[in-house]
């Protein structure tokens, strides 16, 4: 009786071993299934930053204003007052021709109109004390004499300027391609003078962004010359019409310039701003998706996974894109672990990272 009492329990506690193994096979394979459903994955929250609407374009750096330098008259180049390159300031005489014979009637025109005036003097002097001393018409005569000589003297006067040239303005000169002794013709060019401070910078824009440029704005340039400069501009010229050969408008602007840095002939690297403080949307760019055409985002909500179409705008270069439609700020979108998701899938957040890229226009 003990024996057959001894193998019945050994039986049932066979059974109840493996029922117990089989109970922990069971409960592994809920484990397992249950924890691969739990997807680990890391979110940013998606950002507002401000930005500006602008277009980059190249051209060249212009002289506002320029003068080829010329004498009005042919003779004898007997003095150059500066050098290749001066800086020269308006109202400074540059060079100078034989003028001798012409100042010497300047001289004699400006004899007799000093004559003329004091013969005129001493005739009403004498009037003021015997009025009958002069007829009316001689008194006139003497004041027309006078008249005559002061505008002799304008006109040697004139001619004297002819053999001078007098700098229009502040600027720079550049080699003269004469020198001194040379006979030269009158409007023979000596050279050119610059105005160097403000300069402009000339290009175009599409036809596309005609309606947003105006006088005023914005622009900054940069030249290979000094790459880690920028100098700052405002919109001075905006065409009217667009350009029939090119489809193009045609834009200048003005930049200050007071240590002759930018040059006329440079090439520009030219920012033009048409607005600032356009507000976009931020997620990484590794968040985002592509699947042929269409581009998405996962956001987890209450820790699942939605799987959600976007429109994307400009890449801002710094691990960013901007999203055009398609989300919020706030929203919480996964920038890690998105390749096990599908839609619904439940995750857990490994990083809340709220991310702000630097701040400002861009």
């Amino acid at each position: 009786m003990n024996t057959l009492f001894n193998i019945k329990l050994g039986k049932t506690c066979r059974l109840v071993s493996q029922l117990s193994f089989f109970g922990i096979l069971l409960a592994a394979s809920f484990y397992r299934a249950y924890a691969v459903e739990i997807i680990p994955v890391t979110i940013e929250q998606v950002i507002e930053k401000s930005f500006a609407d602008i277009i980059k374009e190249v051209g060249k750096i212009n002289a506002i204003d320029s003068a080829q330098l010329t004498f009005n008259a042919s003779e004898t180049i007997t003095a150059i007052h500066f050098n290749d390159g001066d800086k020269i300031k308006k109202g400074d005489l540059i060079a100078e021709l034989d003028s001798t014979k012409v100042q010497a009637d300047f001289d004699k025109s400006k004899s007799t109109l000093a004559l003329a005036k004091t013969k005129l003097e001493r005739v009403e002097s004498l009037l003021a004390i015997q009025p009958e001393a002069l007829s009316k018409q001689d008194v006139d005569e003497l004041k027309e004499s006078v008249n005559l000589a002061a505008a002799d003297l304008r006109q040697k006067q004139a001619i004297v300027q002819d053999y001078r040239i007098v700098s229009p303005f502040n600027g720079q000169l550049t080699s003269f391609s004469q020198s001194i002794g040379s006979h030269i013709s009158a409007n023979t060019v000596l050279g050119t003078l610059y105005d160097l401070n403000p300069v402009e910078v000339q290009y175009s824009i599409s036809q596309g962004e005609f309606g947003k440029a105006e006088k005023g704005q914005e622009v900054q340039v940069t030249v290979e010359a000094y790459q880690d400069r920028v100098f700052k501009g405002v919109v001075s010229y905006v065409a009217p019409a667009i350009d029939e050969s090119s489809g193009r408008v045609e834009i200048r602007a003005q930049l200050d310039n007071p240590d002759y840095q930018l040059a006329p002939g440079m090439f520009a690297n030219i920012k033009q701003y048409f607005s600032h403080g356009i507000k976009r949307l931020l997620v990484p760019q590794n968040s985002v998706i592509a699947n042929n055409q269409q581009r998405f985002v996962w956001l987890i909500r209450d820790n699942k996974a939605i799987k959600q179409a976007v429109v994307l705008g400009h890449n801002t270069n710094d691990g960013y894109v901007v999203i055009t439609s398609g989300i919020t700020a706030g929203d919480s979108v996964v920038k890690t672990g998105m390749q096990n998701l599908s839609e619904g899938s439940e995750v857990t957040i490994l990083s809340d990272k709220i991310v702000s890229p630097s701040q400002g226009d861009s």
